[in-house]
């Protein structure tokens, strides 16, 4: 019972390339992964859903996977009518075909996608919770920070690990290197949640949400509780830029050791825009960055493909 194209396609633009383009074997646990992760971030970012309706959400969906039940428990979930996604829409409305997708798939590949979902659940649930309306909050510390990408990104490039490893074996990667491409894969997943922070200071920032962290910015300047200025922002921007362009550099090795010629690419499509983007966000400056959303265009999707599978 294959995955949905068109739902895919509907909440998806880059990475539905990426998924597409797997082998049979991963693609039906990656694909369902993808639409779990982004239905609970649809509840997660709701506007219009009060907070603890959303926590309550959350929680439905937890249970529905550890339950192994087939759809959510209590009523539909109803995005507002004014919700500006229609492919978010759509997802909503087939929350319980995902939920009947994951109970018919075997018993490794599940536990693989319990796992990561759990993990990420967790961390948005968290997320919900540590940014009161209202104020102007930032996450603690760098450790808080690396925490929570773990929770919501870089569990799921281990999960992207486990599941190659999983289904396609040797012709994943060489199983000696699992415990290295484990690792990699963390800090790829990390560096793409680094890319959404950075890339949306624009809107966190007047809603009272920043990511990055209170002592850094106290430390460049920040009272704790006026609004952060550009010359507050930019030594920690910069720090967490370098940061994330770290991590993507260890796409080469982790896509060098993949043995599969479609696992590579699909691995590799993502890094690159990732790579890419954040080449825009540092010719931006943080400036530009906390007024408007800079993104690469969507031709530069296209122009990833040769090098993602011949690089």
């Amino acid at each position: 019972m294959p995955v949905d194209d068109d739902l895919l396609r509907s909440v998806s633009r880059s990475f539905f390339f990426s998924m597409r383009f797997l082998p049979k074997a991963m693609r039906e646990p990656v694909s369902l992964g993808y639409l779990l992760a982004r239905l609970s971030d649809t509840v997660a970012d709701a506007p219009g859903i009060p907070l603890n309706d959303r926590l309550d959400l959350l929680q439905r969906m937890r249970a529905a996977v550890i339950d192994r039940s087939e759809e959510l428990p209590g009523d539909p979930i109803s995005l507002p009518i004014d919700h500006p996604h229609d492919g978010e829409r759509h997802l909503v409305e087939h929350a319980n075909d995902i939920f009947t997708h994951l109970q018919h798939l075997d018993d490794a590949n599940r536990s693989h996608l319990e796992e990561v979902i759990l993990t990420i659940i967790h961390g948005q649930r968290r997320d919900l919770s540590d940014f009161p309306p209202g104020q102007l909050t930032a996450l603690p510390s760098e450790e808080d920070l690396l925490r929570y990408t773990y929770w919501v990104a870089g569990s799921v490039g281990q999960f992207w690990t486990k599941v190659g490893y999983t289904n396609l074996g040797s012709r994943f990667a060489s199983p000696d290197k699992a415990t290295t491409l484990l690792k990699k894969g963390k800090k790829l997943g990390q560096a793409l949640q680094l890319i959404n922070i950075l890339r949306d200071l624009h809107e966190d920032l007047p809603g009272g949400r920043c990511y990055l962290p209170s002592d850094e910015l106290k430390e460049a300047g920040w009272d704790g509780s006026s609004q952060l200025t550009p010359e507050t922002l930019h030594p920690v921007f910069e720090k967490w830029l370098g940061i994330c362009e770290s991590y993507l550099g260890e796409m080469p090795e982790y896509a060098g050791a993949i043995q599969n010629s479609r696992v590579r690419f699909s691995t590799r499509l993502p890094m690159i825009l990732a790579q890419k983007t954040a080449a825009e966000l540092r010719t931006a400056g943080i400036e530009r960055v906390m007024k408007e959303k800079v993104k690469v265009p969507r031709s530069a999707v296209w122009k990833s493909m040769a090098p993602a599978m011949f690089g």
